[in-house]
């Protein structure tokens, strides 16, 4: 296994156990041999104190594993494991992803009385009153703050929160939606002083909100901790990523007269050498800009590259395509070649993440928003052009986007190495 031996080579009596984890838990993390560099250095924090932590660890170092462990933290520390009176909230910005969760989390915790439910913009009609018998809420920044903003019309079911863990905290520096994670934090930090009002007026104890925020690519995890309430921050660097990255910037002539949207076009024409190189006939992954890109993007690549497909891809790729409704995306997925973004609908993108996460579609285009939490790593990523569209028209992709993307490339499983191209102008690679 080329994750267990970098671990060995890397951390070697620093590694952890999971034979450390109590034995009722222990099969949360059976598919592990023993943690790996970075969980072993947070395990600790996060299964022997209450302490709320803030950690910063590069893409593919299992930060998921360190929800888990919080997770199993408070069910250690309940009397008789009885999670009936306590609430667990998981923040993260991708609707997807917070399916992915569901589905992984409801296996691993259900036999130990914990109901799981996602509540996003998918979920129509949601209240507090549907979420009694939940003990952990998998919700999106922008639908937990519509919840939570009459907090104490509903303080009973609120102030039985316990764990609340943010996955990818950097959000906070999005401009369009870094307020709302901003908000939803602040006001679970006024429960949580609410709550301890409470206590100390009774002169009862009770266990205060505990923060887990994670993330790949927050540069000032201190302020972060400072913010949250000083609690311990833990930062690794790039060395302690399982599969090294190699980052390459192209530069390509752009005429002054050409908009960017014409450009981003051209760049089209320099996928196929560029897979050829760097791929090694491993599963690449494309991002652009919009939807509309997505779309053209992908099918100029099944018109200009032969992908090869072996018996078995090629029967399994048409099996799946009977079963989509979407007549573009049927066509390019027959050969080996899927594309990705949110105009699709959920079970087009779900089956395709499938296909792409089990080896049998070689390219996957998509937009930049899948770059955030859902795990689908390739051994080869393309940021095709560092400009994206919003309202106001072309601008720059942020330093944090663009780690975003680079970080899927690398799968622990099958690579020792992995590439990330970044194709842009000449002007922009020289700024």
């Amino acid at each position: 296994c080329v994750l267990f031996n970098f671990i060995i080579k890397m951390c070697n009596s620093d590694i952890r156990n999971v034979e450390e984890i109590p034995p009722p838990y222990r099969n949360i993390f059976n598919e592990y041999p023993c943690f790996n560099a970075v969980q072993s250095r947070v395990l600790d924090d996060i299964l022997y104190t209450d302490d709320s932590v803030v950690v910063s660890a590069p893409t593919g170092a299992g930060k998921t594993v360190i929800f888990e462990l919080a997770i199993v933290r408070l069910l250690t520390g309940l009397n008789n494991g009885d999670i009936s009176q306590c609430k667990i909230i998981y923040i993260c910005p991708i609707k997807s992803l917070c399916q992915e969760r569901l589905i992984d989390w409801h296996k691993k915790f259900s036999t130990f009385g914990i109901n799981c439910i996602s509540v996003t913009g998918d979920s129509e009609n949601v209240n507090f009153h549907h979420l009694v018998n939940h003990n952990l809420i998998i919700s999106t920044p922008e639908k937990w703050d519509s919840l939570t903003r009459k907090w104490r019309d509903n303080e009973k079911l609120i102030k039985v929160v316990k764990l609340f863990m943010i996955d990818e905290v950097h959000l906070l520096n999005e401009e369009s939606r870094g307020s709302t994670l901003e908000v939803i934090v602040s006001r679970m930090k006024t429960v949580e002083n609410s709550v301890s009002s409470c206590v100390n007026e009774s002169g009862n104890h009770s266990q205060k909100i505990r923060f887990i925020a994670l993330s790949a690519t927050v540069p000032n995890v201190e302020d972060i901790a400072e913010w949250i309430g000083k609690p311990p921050n833990i930062k690794f660097s790039e060395e302690m990523r399982p599969v090294k990255l190699k980052k390459i910037v192209l530069g390509y002539n752009r005429n002054p007269k050409t908009s960017p949207f014409k450009f981003d076009i051209s760049l089209n024409y320099k996928l196929q050498s560029l897979m050829i190189q760097y791929s090694e006939g491993k599963p690449t992954l494309i991002f652009c800009s919009t939807r509309k890109s997505v779309e053209m993007t992908a099918n100029h690549i099944v018109q200009s590259l032969k992908i090869h497909l072996n018996e078995e891809q090629k029967n399994k790729l048409m099996e799946v395509a009977n079963l989509i409704t979407d007549v573009k995306a049927k066509a390019t997925i027959r050969h080996g070649v899927g594309y990705h973004h949110a105009g699709l609908i959920h079970e087009t993108r779900h089956i395709i993440e499938n296909l792409f996460r089990q080896g049998d579609l070689p390219v996957l285009v998509t937009s930049s928003t899948l770059a955030m939490g859902v795990n689908l790593p390739a051994h080869l990523v393309i940021v095709k052009s560092t400009k994206c569209y919003d309202n106001c028209g072309f601008r720059d992709y942020t330093e944090t986007a663009i780690h975003q993307m680079i970080g899927r490339a690398g799968r622990p499983q099958f690579d020792t190495s992995a590439t990330a191209l970044i194709l842009t102008t000449n002007d922009d690679k020289v700024s």
